[in-house]
């Protein structure tokens, strides 16, 4: 297969990421981390807002941020219309009453220019990946429905599925395990080696379903090849620039697309270690897929070597393929009968009750999605708890 190959002799990645939030990324004062290496935020974009140990106004010195009820007093001020002040409050953050900026009251990480479509907690797990809140430690969070007391993981938990789901009244989590702690415990190649892939929820949640993806789609160029069902079902969406597409979940986007490009190779080679890619096709398959840069094998010329031989295998087996073409259309009844049943209750993603559950989350453990829904989530849909890892299950 050949890739379309731009004028400086580099396959189609972007050089430069494409999507809206690259392009004007949100400042971030952080004391604990450092915005991704491909993220410098300008330092003329940079909020003037209060260093991180000092709150900004008097009244946060008389309130306890710790309480997400207290955070919330803090947004009398607030006039971005589009970003709801419960949701940054839940996301740990308070207003410091400077433009758009709000603090994290953890992690002291400070955001802005907030754009209408971002989520919170997952900008928050962005710019700050090492906040203790971000990762579910115990850092004295006082839920707004917990009446002031802090809100126990049992508490939160609670069965969305009926019967399917056994029910052990005297259960609960092992205290001495925080979540998010196997991080600290294993490096990111372990996690790779056991199948746990880390997930920090998607990039452009707004993008998170297929139907949402192609409708991106509606002034796709009608010139170009690449089919805007194929291309969403690989993960992208359409910026409406040229053929340029980016991935919803890690960011990804690619451009000159070529005739026989097929997206979900081009996405699992440029970038294998998107977790929706992963889900839907498997380290095993990205692997064989995945090529270098620098390669000089030609796809399209290993296409039409296995052309040839599948021509050459069809003409050998030509003689015997009357005798066995009834036995050959009971097996093709047989298969369409096995891949048309439904998918016992049990066993049905409880997101779109459509495909089969294979996806694990981490650290709760619960088992509810289908790898298609799972990278569009952030948290589990049963115990409304982040999830900081995903495994792909397979039920037997």
């Amino acid at each position: 297969m050949s890739h379309v190959m731009p004028q400086n002799g580099v396959n189609a990645a972007l050089s430069v990421p494409i999507e809206k939030n690259r392009q004007h990324p949100k400042s971030s004062v952080d004391t604990v981390d450092s915005p991704p290496a491909d993220v410098t935020p300008s330092s003329s974009t940079a909020p003037c807002a209060s260093p991180p140990h000092q709150p900004a106004t008097n009244i946060c010195q008389s309130l306890n941020l710790k309480s997400e009820a207290e955070r919330l007093k803090t947004y009398e001020k607030w006039s971005i219309v589009f970003m709801d002040p419960h949701a940054l409050s839940a996301a740990g953050f308070y207003y410091t009453n400077q433009g758009d900026v709000v603090q994290c009251v953890f992690c002291g990480v400070q955001v802005g220019q907030w754009e209408e479509g971002d989520a919170p907690f997952t900008d928050h797990q962005r710019w700050a990946p090492s906040c203790g809140f971000v990762r579910g430690m115990p850092v004295g969070n006082i839920p707004i429905n917990s009446d002031g007391h802090p809100e126990t993981q049992e508490s939160r938990s609670y069965d969305v599925c009926g019967p399917f789901l056994e029910f052990r009244p005297n259960s609960g989590p092992e205290r001495a395990v925080s979540r998010g702690l196997y991080h600290n415990l294993l490096t990111p190649e372990e996690l790779q080696k056991y199948g746990i892939n880390q997930s920090h929820g998607p990039m452009h949640p707004s993008y998170n379903t297929y139907d949402s993806r192609v409708r991106s789609y509606e002034n796709w160029p009608r010139s170009l090849k690449q089919k805007p069902d194929k291309l969403s079902e690989a993960g992208f969406y359409y910026t409406g620039n040229g053929d340029q597409t980016v991935c919803f979940h890690c960011g990804g986007g690619l451009k000159d697309w070529g005739e026989t490009d097929d997206p979900w190779v081009e996405h699992a080679a440029w970038f294998p270690k998107c977790v929706y890619v992963v889900l839907n096709k498997g380290r095993e398959s990205i692997r064989e897929c995945h090529r270098p840069k620098e390669s000089d094998v030609r796809v399209q010329d290993l296409k039409n070597l296995l052309g040839d031989l599948q021509k050459t295998e069809a003409s050998s087996s030509s003689s015997s393929s009357s005798s066995k073409e009834p036995s050959l259309k009971a097996s093709t009844v047989q298969a369409n009968g096995s891949h048309g049943k439904v998918i016992d209750d049990a066993r049905v993603c409880q997101i779109c009750y459509v495909e089969e559950r294979g996806v694990l989350f981490l650290p709760c453990g619960h088992l509810v999605a289908c790898v298609k829904c799972a990278p569009s989530l952030s948290t589990c849909a049963v115990c409304r708890q982040p999830f900081t890892g995903t495994v792909r299950a397979f039920l037997s």
